[in-house]
């Protein structure tokens, strides 16, 4: 999923490692992004598969320069219309890749957008079996369960401002056709 953050950011102009990875913290957050001990490596990992070349800079503080090759942009529109592996990391790779939806045709975009919104449906269904579960478990302590549907609303919550983005968004590209 770096990967495709990468080969994106790459798709406008050339960056450096740390251009990279400043821009992954504005779309994703602090919380999520990646450590130089990552991004260099797979920098290098790109250079060698021949999606991107590195050039060095000159001076004290030389830095290496990525520029996207033909074949990364091929990787990139690969990695983007690829279906997301539902685990984990699907939420964040959902986010990078709406991060690129300038770059796609309409039906890219709608490709993207329709695998997101069924992962969003997902976690619906999932919060609210989670709800339904906490509401009829007898065994549990009450003031467990309340403190857990508390925190069960406000991930439903998330997950249905996410829906409505998503169907926004949808809404918003068949007023452009």
């Amino acid at each position: 999923m770096y990967e495709l953050f990468v080969l994106g950011q790459l798709m406008d102009h050339d960056m450096a490692g740390y251009q990279l990875r400043k821009a992954l913290v504005t779309v994703v957050g602090p919380e999520q992004t990646v450590s130089y001990g990552v991004l260099y490596p797979l920098l290098d990992r790109l250079n060698q598969a021949g999606d991107i070349v590195l050039a060095s800079g000159t001076g004290a503080r030389s830095k290496r320069a990525a520029t996207l090759t033909e074949p990364g942009r091929a990787h990139f529109y690969q990695l983007v219309l690829q279906p997301v592996t539902i685990n984990k990391q699907a939420q964040l790779a959902f986010q990078i890749k709406c991060n690129f939806l300038h770059l796609l045709d309409e039906a890219g975009q709608r490709t993207v957008l329709q695998d997101f919104q069924a992962f969003s449906q997902g976690q619906l269904a999932s919060l609210a079996a989670v709800r339904a579960y906490l509401t009829d478990h007898p065994r549990m302590v009450p003031l467990d369960v309340a403190d857990a549907l508390d925190v069960n609303e406000l991930q439903y919550l998330r997950a249905q401002a996410q829906a409505d983005w998503i169907t926004a968004r949808l809404a918003r590209l068949e007023k452009e056709v």
